[in-house]
């Protein structure tokens, strides 16, 4: 049995990610009442739903190395790069820029994702996953079920967006929370325009 220790170092790095991300989450109280979602967090509800269906298949074919991957790929690249910093502003709404119920749904899609996340690796790293699903009050009784198909590629257009904000801001030297000027939002991205807006600070 091969087995890199400086691999299983690594990792270390995904077991801080998972606890800083919880922490974030943790900063606000989930909605008592399921507000109606946004846009935004429709389509990340609509992923990682779909990422539980198909990891659910996995692990009853004693899978975990394919769980493995795509669970650290969504909290990393998804969950992290992008989720949350699309919906700090909204979260915290210190501007008020957006009516309630859209605060109380980036706050209860924060819990959503957060909850459904640990649920699927809590087989892998049960210790981690149910210390903070304890204090989230979370029972690991079952897998959720598929409501709906992601859209993956307009995820990913998404994605793909913020990713050059963030590198055009670099490149000018700017900071990602400074004002940026002569930044188009595609036509299939315009029903995320408020988030991306203020996200970037878009002028």
């Amino acid at each position: 049995l091969k087995c890199s220790e400086e691999k299983i170092n690594g990792e270390l790095k995904t077991i801080n990610k998972i606890l800083n991300a919880s922490k974030f989450v943790l900063l606000f109280e989930k909605p008592k009442t399921k507000p109606k979602p946004t846009k935004t967090d429709k389509l990340f509800i609509d992923y990682i739903e779909q990422l539980a269906f198909e990891i659910d298949k996995q692990y009853m074919a004693y899978d975990f190395y394919h769980p493995a991957i795509k669970l650290r790929a969504f909290l990393w690249d998804i969950f992290a790069s992008n989720y949350l910093e699309l919906i700090k502003a909204r979260a915290y709404n210190q501007d008020k820029k957006f009516n309630e119920e859209e605060s109380n749904s980036a706050k209860y899609t924060l819990h959503f994702l957060l909850e459904i996340f640990l649920t699927l690796i809590s087989p892998i790293i049960p210790k981690v996953a149910m210390s903070i699903g304890d204090e989230m009050k979370i029972e690991f009784n079952e897998f959720p079920k598929i409501k709906g198909r992601a859209n993956e590629k307009l995820l990913e257009k998404l994605m793909e967006f913020n990713g050059v904000v963030w590198k055009k801001k670099k490149d000018l030297g700017l900071s990602l929370r400074s004002e940026i000027k002569d930044v188009e939002i595609p036509k299939e991205l315009k029903p995320f325009g408020k988030d991306l807006r203020a996200t970037h600070n878009l002028v």
